[in-house]
């Protein structure tokens, strides 16, 4: 399969299941972007405005790793593998914070009319574990 390289001809749905302390939030994100196909790799990219700053994400999909690349307002680069625990740093413009990324489990299914991705991990930031249920929905629009 070869995708063709395409603008804003996908909708991108992010919906993050985090549970800290017993307590769960809910975080969706809608945003269009696109779906590309390299080398066997497949590429999602979009941007979000957040206060007023655009954030732009890269999500990687290479067989059973996912790399999702953030970069502008904020920049991050998060690797996951299932069984695996990774450690980067999430750059803010007031610094940078550590981070480690426990994965359990790594899930995609994403062809040229779009698919899904699901991550399950355990986010640890300063000592306090976080667990999150992530759900990618890719739709082609046009």
């Amino acid at each position: 399969m070869t995708l063709k390289n395409t603008d804003n001809d996908y909708r991108i749905i992010v919906r993050n299941k985090q549970t800290a302390d017993g307590e769960t939030n809910v975080i969706k994100e809608l945003a269009y972007g696109s779906l590309r196909e390299k080398n066997g790799k497949q590429y999602i990219l979009y941007s979000l405005e957040d206060d007023g700053d655009t954030v732009t994400s890269l999500i990687k999909l290479n067989g059973d790793e996912v790399l999702i690349k953030r970069g502008g307002a904020v920049k991050t680069s998060m690797e996951y593998k299932a069984g695996e625990k990774r450690s980067f740093v999430y750059e803010t413009p007031y610094g940078g914070i550590d981070m480690e990324l426990e994965t359990h489990r790594v899930l995609h299914d994403v062809a040229e009319n779009g698919g899904k991705v699901e991550l399950v991990y355990t986010l640890t930031v300063q000592g306090e574990k976080y667990f999150n249920d992530t759900k990618i929905t890719i739709t082609k629009i046009s």
